[in-house]
């Protein structure tokens, strides 16, 4: 059976921990890993109807958006406001498990989804800076390249922007002289040995450095794999808080309202800010995202669709051109979460019935109604 460290794992290569932000709190907030998993319970935010849910369901672990922890505790008193949640959490020996803003950030993350949901073309984040990134220049064997380069695009290198597999490749001759105690897969030790090799370059995060690399040294078929990293300063990148893009036509701005009212199940939304007739280039960040306003003006956003709007923030939108959209926070997260029961389903780590067992909680967190 699989345990909790195995469910994580997955999780974190579709939410890396390192793209959360400084203020975040992600990861394993309650429980251990070494602990099997009878269930997976995915929800936006741990409470009392949750944890019942859970308990019914057998799922021993619960995935959240929002973390249960954002600060440190003074103290676990059950007898204060809040207090029963965390006694059945214990007693239950449940696991808590959170990925928040490094999921918004994902290069496959919330905000990506949202976008697909959206039908929005040519995507790239908002939020810019994200990722240091780093170029990779190995030296291969002539007919060795083709490997190399497949092992390392699928381990994560080679993507500028919505372009995947991006390399060079030079061609020129690498000479060596295998020592005493070696074992060269070409040439004698002793001799100075010239070979056709092929200079590949190629860029990756930095985060996935170690992946990469691994991966690069179990294809590479020389004893001493010959590669060199630089800091490179890149623009861009996949990751990153929202999307701006491009639907594939102009639609009427009445439409495409309706369109995302019935995306959100029919909630009532808000809208304000520029009054247009006609809409095609588009961002949207899930959560809070009005710091960002005049960042997708900026980026050429006619619509911005975000939650967490106020009075001044739809007066500054009708300012400079843009229209606003305001889905509900708690929608706009929580409709992600398909999206990671998907994920862990497609691993092939899960067995049939494992896959099963993972869940969608039906416990809607709604903190406000319309009169």
């Amino acid at each position: 059976m699989l345990t909790i460290k195995d469910i994580t794992l997955i999780l974190e290569r579709l939410a890396p921990p390192e793209l959360a932000e400084e203020w975040d709190n992600v990861g394993l907030q309650v429980g251990r890993f070494d602990r099997e998993v009878s269930g997976v319970l995915l929800a936006l935010d741990l409470t009392r109807e949750v944890l019942e849910e859970a308990q019914k369901l057998h799922a021993n672990l619960i995935v959240t958006h929002h973390p249960l922890i954002f600060k440190p505790l003074s103290n676990l008193r059950f007898d204060r406001p809040g207090g029963e949640l965390w006694e059945a959490l214990l007693a239950g020996g449940f696991n808590i498990y959170t990925l928040h803003t490094n999921y918004d950030r994902s290069p496959n993350g919330l905000n990506q989804y949202l976008a697909g949901q959206l039908g929005l073309k040519n995507t790239v984040p908002v939020e810019e800076g994200v990722e240091e990134f780093l170029k990779l220049v190995v030296f291969v064997p002539e007919n060795y390249v083709d490997k190399v380069f497949s092992v390392l695009t699928n381990a994560g290198a080679g993507w500028i922007g919505n372009y995947s597999h991006c390399t060079f490749r030079t061609k020129g001759v690498g000479t060596f002289l295998p020592q005493e105690g070696t074992n060269p897969f070409i040439g004698e030790q002793g001799e100075i040995e010239q070979v056709n090799e092929v200079r590949l370059e190629t860029i990756i995060p930095a985060r996935n450095r170690n992946k990469v690399i691994n991966a690069l040294i179990a294809a590479h078929p020389y004893e001493e794999v010959a590669y060199d990293l630089y800091p490179v300063v890149q623009g861009g990148g996949r990751a990153g808080l929202g999307r701006f893009g491009t639907l594939p036509a102009k639609v009427q701005l009445e439409e495409f309202l309706a369109f995302i009212k019935g995306l959100f199940g029919g909630e009532t939304i808000r809208w304000g800010g520029y009054q247009r007739q006609q809409v095609q280039r588009v961002a949207v960040i899930g959560g809070s995202g009005r710091k960002f306003i005049n960042q997708v003006k900026r980026m050429g956003a006619e619509l911005f669709i975000t939650s967490d709007l106020g009075y001044h923030d739809f007066l500054l939108a009708e300012q400079i051109g843009l229209t606003l959209v305001e889905v509900g926070h708690h929608l706009i997260e929580s409709c992600a979460l398909e999206s990671i029961r998907e994920y862990l389903r497609q691993d092939p780590l899960l067995a049939k019935e494992e896959k099963q067992r993972i869940y969608i909680s039906q416990s809607k967190i709604k903190p406000y109604s319309l009169f």
